[in-house]
């Protein structure tokens, strides 16, 4: 029960957190104007189809970009300090020489922060879903329930990003420009190496067609694994990287079940050698 000590007592410092409280509203209010956009989304696509509004489906389509760019960042400043944060005060040392080992200390800080994201997510949805019902007039409290689950999911795999990169150096400094680094690679850098490969194996930006291991490169990113785990879900492929590229044989790591093989990858590796390292490091 170590480890779950540990949990409660990150859960509660970050509870009394003002930092915690503005994150929260942060993301309160883009769901709540996610629940505007899907109300738009739902009267447009009525205006054209027969089939109507959408309703919780619009409000997937509205707010995966903004949970893909708001839920790593909120992960990240809750647990990229988690481990190196405490080496830099002392106060590790103080925590292990309580009746803890250095994995409880670890999985605590996984759980705690992760409930932490948790939170801020699940209160941020409450509004959405609020916001749906006044908007939209009508949800499927299932289908928003499976959007919310595979959010937080998201957002544990970003702690424990966050935690894995703690975990691996002494220096809160370096672990932020780690941490933060990671968002602006997959963001940003990742696209541009992917379009040199592109360019350099067939010669064009925009081939007519996309080649599968462009696709499936471009699936990998927490973010993509992300939209294809959202994908499988609601089998909906527009949710997907590999639907901007418009190929039907698609690889493996492209497919929309995949997305949660890649999200289990991402989660459990950094972590795991962010506690090999941590396991055996002087303090």
């Amino acid at each position: 029960m170590s480890a779950v000590t540990v949990a409660k007592k990150e859960f509660e410092d970050a509870v009394r957190s003002r930092k915690l409280m503005a994150m929260t509203a942060v993301f309160a209010l883009f769901t709540f104007g996610g629940a505007y956009l899907a109300a738009q989304l739902g009267e447009f696509f009525a205006e054209i189809s027969e089939e109507g509004a959408q309703g919780t489906l619009d409000l997937v389509f509205a707010l995966q970009t903004p949970a893909s760019y708001l839920v790593p960042i909120i992960a990240l400043m809750v647990s990229y300090k988690a481990i190196c944060g405490e080496r830099e005060s002392g106060s590790l040392k103080f925590l292990l020489g309580l009746p803890h080992t250095r994995n409880d200390v670890v999985f605590g800080k996984v759980l705690g922060r992760s409930a932490v994201v948790a939170a801020s997510i699940l209160i941020g949805f409450a509004v959405g879903l609020g916001g749906l019902v006044a908007f939209v007039g009508s949800v499927s409290i299932v289908d928003y329930l499976l959007f919310t689950l595979i959010t937080v999911v998201f957002g544990l795999v970003y702690v424990c990003l966050g935690i894995g990169i703690s975990s691996l150096t002494r220096s809160t400094t370096r672990a932020a420009v780690g941490a933060f680094g990671l968002i602006i690679f997959f963001w940003i850098v990742w696209s541009f190496l992917l379009q040199a490969l592109l360019y350099y194996v067939e010669g064009t930006l925009i081939p007519e067609q996309y080649p599968g291991w462009y696709v499936g490169l471009a699936s990998i990113s927490p973010d993509a694994a992300y939209g294809s785990a959202l994908g499988a879900v609601f089998d909906e492929s527009a949710l997907t990287m590999a639907s901007a590229y418009g190929i039907e044989d698609l690889p493996m790591i492209a497919e929309p079940w995949f997305g949660f093989v890649l999200l289990a990858l991402w989660a459990l590796v950094p972590l795991g050698l962010g506690v090999w390292r941590f396991g055996r490091t002087d303090l």
